[in-house]
Order: structure tokens, then C-alpha cells, then sequence
């Protein structure tokens, strides 16, 4: 089974708005929908778990009947307090769903409302070849590394470095015994599901994105989705 996670929790303090940034409209539709039906739209994924703030669950569940058709099934559930929690969250109502084992789980911030097809399928291949993935695409500018926030320390090759996006695809089982395994100050520490791997020493394989699947955080980001629609989506 193949089951797409979106992580809907922030409050989206940077954007400056009462609502939250996954709940404001782009082209006329909530970004959080824009990123729900991508993957109700692949054929690969079977089912969408919507992860929420409690203060945003009822609210949710509203947008997505209104906006949301497909016989796929869909189980909004509340987020936990960090990401961290978040993810184990999710799998852990998969174990309780009894659709945990053998199941690859796709995560995704809800505020990338740009995610295609060719992104998700190659994501499942490669959770399902090598057990963890995650989204990016290469630097292009030089980046800096400053250990005091005044001066420069260092400036790393940036054809090493990437940056990363969403969606983050998982051997699901794999990414719950881990989580479970790990001790409490580990598990606080870390803050997505590939450094769960990579601390673990597990590999995580790369998946190129792209350009557009921006992260919707400032208000000029709206701006650039609005771009981004009438480029990609008209």
C-alpha cells in the first residue's frame, strides 16, 4: 500500500495572516487542497492521512468536503507538538489501521502545493528500493557557513550541497522501528524523517524536485504560487 501523509500542523507565524498558511487560497484554492488532491490524482497512492492542529481539525475536515472528490480514503487525525511527534504519529495510526507493514508512506508539507506526478511516482520507487528518500534539488547559489552568525568560517563545495524538499517517502514499518527504538533526547533532536535514517546509518537516496515546489512560508511566496499557477496550471 502506498499512503500519502500530509503534515498540515504549522501555525505559519512567518506569513503574518490569522490563518493559517496551508489554509490561504491560491487561484481560488486552499493551499493544503492543492496539495491533498496531487497525490489523490496518482494512481499509485491508494489513501491520504491529513495531519492537522487540533485547533484546525474540524476546519479541515470542512475544506475537504468541500473541495475534495475521490473514492481513495482519507483520515485526518491531529498532529503532534514537532515534527518528530508528527511523523510517529502518523505511523503509529497506521499500525493501528493495520496498514503498516509493507506499506511505503509518503510526507509532505502542505505548503508545497506544487508536487507532480513524475515527483511522487519516483519517490515510491525509490522508497520501496532503498527504503528512504527525500526531494531536492542542487544549489545554485554559493552558500556560507558561519559559526558566530558576524563572519564567514567556511564555504562548502556547493556541488555537494542541496536543497531539500518534500515529499520525504518512507518504508513505513522501517520509520516506525526506528522511531521506536530511538532514546527520547535522540528522537527530540531529530527533525524529519531522513535524519531518523541517516542517524541510524540507513541510506537515504536522492529524488531531483523541482524549482517550483516551493514551500509556501512569506507572504511573497503567494505571489510566486500565483506565478506558478498560471505557468504550469492554466
Amino acid at each position: 500500500m502506498v499512503v500519502a501523509a500530509i503534515l498540515a500542523g504549522g501555525k505559519g507565524s512567518r506569513m503574518g495572516s490569522d490563518l493559517p498558511k496551508q489554509f490561504l487560497e491560491t487561484g481560488g484554492i486552499p493551499v493544503i487542497i492543492r496539495s491533498i488532491n496531487a497525490f489523490l490524482s496518482s494512481s499509485e497512492v491508494d489513501n491520504v492521512i491529513i495531519s492537522v492542529c487540533a485547533d484546525y481539525y474540524d476546519y479541515t475536515k470542512e475544506l475537504v468536503g468541500q473541495f475534495v472528490k475521490t473514492d481513495k480514503e482519507i483520515f485526518i487525525i491531529h498532529g503532534g507538538s514537532t515534527r518528530s511527534d508528527t511523523l510517529f504519529g502518523i505511523v503509529s495510526f497506521m499500525k493501528e489501521k493495520n496498514i503498516l507493514d509493507g506499506s511505503i508512506v509518503l510526507t509532505h508539507d502542505a505548503v508545497r502545493p506544487f508536487i507532480n506526478e513524475r515527483i511522487i511516482s519516483e519517490n515510491i520507487e525509490a522508497a520501496k528500493k532503498y527504503g528512504a528518500c527525500n526531494t531536492c534539488i542542487p544549489a545554485v547559489d554559493t552558500m556560507l557557513i558561519s559559526d558566530d552568525g558576524e563572519f564567514i568560517s567556511s564555504v562548502p563545495d556547493r556541488n555537494h550541497l542541496f536543497h531539500a524538499q518534500t515529499p520525504q517517502s518512507f518504508d513505513a514499518a522501517k520509520l516506525y522501528k526506528l522511531m521506536s527504538e530511538m532514546s527520547e533526547d535522540v528522537f527530540n533532536m531529530l527533525t524529519d524523517g531522513c535524519s531518523v535514517f541517516t542517524y541510524s546509518g540507513e541510506p537515504v537516496y536522492l529524488v531531483r524536485g523541482e524549482s517550483y515546489n516551493i514551500k509556501i512560508t512569506f507572504p511573497d511566496d503567494i505571489k510566486r504560487a500565483e506565478s506558478i499557477i498560471k505557468e504550469y496550471y492554466n
